[in-house]
């Protein structure tokens, strides 16, 4: 049976579900990290690697740069919020 709900309270619902598998997978990661749970599954294995990548250590810019706003640009995303009613 297939509830017909608002689209509002449907984007809460999905919201809700993704945080709670969220705090799921943090749960695991931390417990492979920790090297706590087994990696081996019957249809899946975990495997922990190192990368390496490259960051850009932007507090090191001399403040000339910093305060040049030639060096910058002004960005607008939209946000959409959910909170109850």
């Amino acid at each position: 049976m297939t509830r017909n709900i608002h689209p509002a309270d449907e984007l809460a619902l999905v919201r809700s579900d993704i945080r709670r598998l969220k705090e799921r997978e943090e749960f695991l990661r931390r417990g492979f990290l920790g090297d706590k749970l087994p990696r081996h599954g019957a249809e899946a294995v975990v495997e922990v690697n190192t990368l390496r990548n490259k960051r850009f250590l932007r507090d090191r810019l001399p403040p000339s740069i910093l305060e040049d706003p030639s060096y910058w640009t002004d960005a607008r995303v939209q946000h959409v919020c959910v909170r109850p009613r």
